[in-house]
């Protein structure tokens, strides 16, 4: 039986012929270009002032008109290095959409997969476009192995509830961790003071959700810092007390102009920076007063520090880190968060939420943590700390978390 041709479809059919439609208007306008034609010459008995321009070149009495293709396939068309840029283009643009396998959102940072399964449906991640190498600067970068709530120089794993959360099946080397994490060693209290440093790559930081750039300083010597919005290789920052209040170079509080946003914040002077340093973080300086800086902290916690404290202007980059959903439970046990289970499915035993028949309530007043204390709204800080005098206002309670 012979085969009927599927006629083709209407998508290919109509990319076929405005393939066609454009290699011929290339060979065309590019035959004309050589041959040294013009759409618009004067007439030839025609005077130089006053006279009108034809779109057509009238022949000489006695001279045989050729044809236009005639003079064009003398002469080499261009055709070819067209051809060959559109190809280029062409296998370039195919590359990036393979490597990027859904739609990238180059103006947000990031990516939305495809739902090609359900494990991707909902699935969104970096699209690391601004880091600009993948190579980590080895001197900075040392081998952190976590103990996993284990006691030092005793195998027998601690019944504690760090030990049940730690991750120590996916992160420890016989578990399903693949690739070992080296830490970046971070200037967080950017103690190359008076000298200045060009930012030379932005690089991912396995550790944080934040970037780090490495500055090299005019010494020769090279530091990671964290990576705040509006950082660019080539820009120079510098870490004095009179240095300008750019973004990136840190100076003390007592500096810091009233209402700049600054991040990675000392609490104490001299102890590097503590506060502010997570992926879109920055702490705002409200006012000063004698030796105080009154600064609200990205938890909405008001509270006075010593103008000594050294802070860095700016806020960290790559906020979005917020958007990203993970897809699915393998990638949060992959990141080392450990499953846990509910208290309203355990024993009354073993919870102050479980027993009872079906999906009983909690049978409380309040929800209780499982040793029988109040999970929500219950103040966490151990009272009578000599640094409490400090807080001015107390964070509050943000929508969907505890405490």
């Amino acid at each position: 039986m012979a085969r009927v041709a599927r006629p083709p479809t209407a998508g290919g059919a109509t990319a076929a012929a405005l393939g066609a439609l454009a290699l011929a208007q290339v060979f065309v306008f590019g035959s004309q270009r050589q041959a040294g034609t013009s759409f618009l010459q004067p007439l030839s008995g025609a005077r130089s002032s006053g006279a009108r321009l034809s779109q057509s070149v009238r022949p000489i009495a006695g001279e045989a008109t050729k044809p236009a293709f005639a003079a064009a396939g003398q002469q080499s068309s261009p055709l070819p290095l067209f051809a060959m840029v559109a190809c280029a283009a062409a296998a370039l643009r195919a590359q990036v959409i393979r490597r990027g396998k859904g739609k990238p959102q180059a103006t947000s940072g990031v990516r939305v997969r495809k739902p090609k399964n359900n494990a991707l449906r909902n699935c969104s991640i970096a699209t690391f476009e601004e880091c600009t190498t993948k190579q980590r600067y080895e001197p900075l970068t040392i081998m952190y192995k976590r103990r996993f709530a284990r006691p030092r120089n005793k195998p027998i794993q601690m019944a504690t509830r760090t030990a049940r959360k730690s991750g120590h099946e996916f992160l420890s080397s016989g578990g399903h961790q693949r690739h070992a994490r080296k830490y970046r060693i971070i200037d967080f209290g950017r103690t190359k003071r008076g000298m200045f440093g060009v930012i030379e790559t932005v690089e991912y930081d396995p550790y944080r959700n934040a970037r780090i750039c490495l500055v090299r300083y005019e010494d020769g010597e090279r530091r990671y810092v964290l990576h705040a919005l509006g950082f660019f290789v080539g820009q120079q920052i510098i870490s004095a007390a009179d240095a300008p209040i750019f973004v990136g170079n840190a100076m003390p509080l007592d500096k810091i102009p009233i209402g700049t946003m600054v991040h990675n914040v000392e609490l104490h002077p001299g102890n590097r920076g503590q506060m502010a340093r997570a992926a879109g973080a920055s702490a705002t300086v409200l006012s000063r007063d004698g030796k105080y800086v009154t600064i609200k902290l990205p938890s909405s916690e008001v509270r006075l520090l010593h103008k000594d404290c050294w802070c860095t202007v700016g806020k960290v980059g790559r906020g979005e880190c917020q958007l990203i959903k993970l897809g699915k439970a393998g990638k949060s046990a992959q990141l080392g968060w450990r499953p846990h289970v509910r208290g309203s499915a355990k024993n009354a035993c073993d919870h102050p939420h479980g027993g009872g028949e079906g999906r009983s309530p909690v049978g409380h007043k309040h929800p209780m943590t499982p040793y029988g204390k109040c999970a929500h709204g219950k103040k966490t800080r151990r009272a009578g700390q000599p640094s409490s005098k400090y807080i001015l206002i107390r964070r509050k309670k943000k929508s969907g978390r505890p405490g």
